[in-house]
């Protein structure tokens, strides 16, 4: 079971452990939101594994794939249990427990998520370097932009629940979420990154009996 980290007291980590051997990662959330759009790009769900575990790992990926994707998106939850809902991201701003959908993208929203920052903050993304900011800071800062803001109201938009509204502020949801419409329907990275583990490991199977019926 992997630690969680305290981000007042602790120091945010650097490196992950794989099979008992350190590896360095690519800590700065530069680096964690190229990985976030490559993961719902238009990629082969191998290439795009690839990708991410090249970005992380600075192009040193352990042999242990299974653990190292583990450990990839432990990192990119910021520590936190997958298991747990509590822990889950939640957009600024959703006044109902059940959500539906994907609640932003770092490529659409990239306009809206640099105004947030830059209004609430102060801090200009476009001049802040990967490594002046680590992943679990940023994602810390944006889990907590203020519900006034258009990317709060935007990501309420797209996954609030609309059972109980009356049909006026139904209509108005759907209006807004069909604006601001996201075209990939998975939640996050985590649940994305999953399932493109487990389509590239099916292809990965297919490949192997193919090749060993050929052979036969």
């Amino acid at each position: 079971m992997m630690e969680e980290c305290n981000i007042l007291i602790d120091e945010l980590p650097h490196s992950v452990v794989v099979n008992d051997c350190i590896y360095d990662v690519n800590w700065g959330y530069r680096a964690n939101i190229i990985m976030e759009i490559c993961i719902f790009s238009d990629r082969s769900d191998e290439q795009k594994l690839l990708d991410c575990l090249n970005i992380f790992y600075c192009r040193n990926i352990p042999a242990d794939v299974d653990q190292a994707v583990e450990k990839m998106l432990w990192f990119h939850r910021c520590g936190r249990s997958p298991d747990k809902p509590e822990d889950k991201k939640q957009p600024s701003g959703a006044q109902r427990p059940k959500q539906t959908g994907r609640a932003y993208c770092f490529d659409k929203d990239a306009a809206l998520i640099f105004a947030a920052f830059f209004s609430q903050y102060g801090i200009n993304l476009n001049r802040t370097a990967n490594k002046d900011l680590h992943w679990w800071e940023f994602m810390a800062m944006f889990d907590s932009l203020s519900e006034d803001l258009l990317i709060s109201r935007v990501m309420y938009y797209r996954t609030a629940d609309t059972e109980g509204m009356n049909k006026k502020q139904k209509a108005f949801i759907m209006r807004m979420r069909k604006l601001y419409s996201l075209s990939d329907a998975a939640s996050d990275m985590d649940a994305k990154a999953k399932l493109a583990k487990r389509n590239a490991d099916m292809l990965a199977y297919v490949r192997e009996r193919m090749d060993t019926c050929k052979r036969e």
